[in-house]
Order: C-alpha cells, then sequence, then structure tokens
C-alpha cells in the first residue's frame, strides 16, 4: 500500500510539473528592460493576455484579440468615478500610465472628455506606444515627470483624478502625505472625485494610515474593495454623502449608454461602502505629512 501511495504521489507530481512546464513555455518574452525607476517585462501568456510587469508585480494585462477590454477586477471599479463625479465629466487626470488600458477605455467610452496623464517614467511610455498600441494624443495628452510637482504647477480643475502611481511594495512617499492630497483636492472641481488606488493590507502594510491620511483632507469618501486585492478610494469636497441609490443609478445609466462590458451598476451595488475610514491603531494609523511619512519604517515594522 506504502509503495502504491508513493507511486500515485510521483506520477501526480510528474503531471503537474509536465503541466506547468507546457505553460511557462507558452509564454513568450516580449520585451525586457530597466529605466531609472524599475525593470519592466512584456509578456504574452497562454492565457491570450499581454502583460506588463513592473519587476515582480503585474501593472497592465491587454487582451490581444480585444485591447480595449478591462482585465484587472480595480480597473473596473475606478470607472465607478463616472458615477461618482456630477455629469458632465470635462476633465480627467490620471497618475500612472502602466501600459494605457485605462487611458483607452476612458478616451473610447468618454470621447468627449479630455484625459491628461502624468507619467514619470519616459520607458513605460514608450513601452505602452510599442507594445500595447497606446497612441497620444488620441489615448490622452501625456506629460513626463514627477506628478506631485506637476500636479502642483498645473491650474486645471479636474472632475476626476485617479491616482494609479501606487505599486506593491513600491509607494512614493511624497504621493502619500496630507500635503499632496491637499493639491488634489484643490485641483478637484467642487462636485469632483478622487479615485485613490491602494493595494491591501496583505501587500501594503501602511494601508490604515494612508486611509487615514486621504479621510483627514476629504470630508465624504467611499471605501470600494474588489475582492482581489484592492481598494478604491472614492474621495469628493462635498459636505454630504452621496447615496448608494443615486450612485448606483448615474452607474447603471453610464454603463447602458457607454457600452459597457461589464455590470457597473452591480459593482456599486457589490463594493459600496459609505465610510473610508479602515479602524487604525498605533503608528500604521497615523496622519502621513511632508514631516512624517515613514515608508521605510513602517515596512520595517510590519516585517514586509
Amino acid at each position: 500500500m506504502k509503495c502504491l501511495l508513493s507511486l500515485r504521489f510521483w506520477m501526480v507530481l510528474a503531471v503537474l510539473l509536465v503541466t506547468l512546464s507546457s505553460a511557462y513555455a507558452a509564454d513568450r518574452l516580449v520585451f525586457e528592460g530597466d529605466s531609472a525607476y524599475t525593470g519592466m517585462q512584456v509578456l504574452d501568456k497562454s492565457d491570450g493576455l499581454r502583460y506588463l510587469q513592473f519587476g515582480i508585480y503585474e501593472q497592465t494585462a491587454m487582451r490581444l484579440s480585444d485591447p480595449d477590454y478591462l482585465h484587472y477586477e480595480y480597473t473596473r471599479t475606478i470607472m465607478a468615478g463616472f458615477a461618482f463625479a456630477h455629469p458632465p465629466v470635462k476633465k480627467v487626470l490620471m497618475l500612472g500610465l502602466g501600459g494605457g488600458a485605462m487611458a483607452r477605455f476612458i478616451t473610447g467610452k468618454f470621447p468627449e472628455a479630455t484625459l491628461d496623464i502624468i507619467e514619470i517614467d519616459p520607458l513605460v511610455v514608450d513601452v505602452a506606444k510599442q507594445y500595447f498600441g497606446f497612441k497620444p494624443g488620441i489615448h490622452g495628452n501625456v506629460f513626463i515627470g514627477d506628478g506631485r510637482q506637476l500636479l502642483r504647477k498645473s491650474k486645471v480643475k479636474y472632475d476626476i483624478i485617479i491616482l494609479d502611481a501606487y505599486k506593491a511594495g513600491e509607494i512614493p512617499f511624497h504621493l502619500t502625505t496630507r500635503e499632496f492630497m491637499q493639491s488634489v483636492r484643490d485641483h478637484l472641481t467642487p462636485s469632483g472625485v478622487a479615485v485613490v488606488h491602494l493595494w491591501a493590507e496583505y501587500a501594503n502594510k501602511y494601508l490604515h494610515a494612508q486611509v487615514k491620511t486621504i479621510a483627514s483632507v476629504f470630508p465624504r469618501n467611499y471605501s470600494f474593495y474588489d475582492n482581489a486585492g484592492s481598494f478604491m478610494i472614492f474621495a469628493t469636497r462635498l459636505d454630504h454623502w452621496l447615496d448608494k441609490a443615486l450612485v448606483r443609478q448615474r452607474g447603471a445609466k453610464i454603463g447602458k449608454e457607454r457600452g459597457f462590458s461589464f455590470d457597473l451598476a452591480k459593482l456599486i451595488d457589490d463594493q459600496y461602502t459609505e465610510a473610508s475610514r479602515i479602524p487604525t491603531k498605533g503608528l500604521e494609523g497615523r496622519i502621513l505629512t511632508d514631516d512624517f511619512a515613514p515608508v521605510n519604517l513602517l515596512k520595517h515594522q510590519q516585517g514586509q
């Protein structure tokens, strides 16, 4: 009996190894390079998707047969920002380009809106253009530089500001502080919304501090969780809550009129939470400021 079990174990292991090796063999390295900020890879995988990776983290996934499809759950959740902002949405700002999937989606579904994109890494823009079909000027106006500095110099007010510049393990501290969030608030229209993509706690050991910092600047904000590791904070300048029924109604209208491939109204139903303040304690729950943004200390204390 013991020999039989051992034989079965090795047979199962052999099948698993063959399956894994076949899957990896089907992956094709399209591009590999390093910038001043990160290492990048572009991979075509057996699932029919093209991936952009920064280090070990996936940044963008594009369906080769349908480039405008939003693959990641969090990117679909971000589109709820159009239901929070008072219509019509005329100007949108994104910090962080990635492969340009969201930029293509926004400009395709909302052609009347102006999309500005700030990306610090020129190589990201080059890779998005060459391997993901991103076209500056058509899929948004690209400004290369530090998001905080360029935003401070700008006099433009936006209906939606999307902050997608935070990577797990590599979160730029100067984009997390209260002073930066105040600058974001000041560049919103009165009924606009800031959409902040935050990694969940397993990959972001100072999630609590970020959430508390956002809440210290914006009087009304909402927490959405995509059940795949990402929190989206929808932060508004309004002095009243936006009722879930209203946001859902807007989402249903947007999804139908704009031809979304996913149910935005149901997404809002499932994820809407009328408070972004996650219970916090200790150092990880302190408000981050330019004088106190201890990213490295918090990582060390949490064992990251």
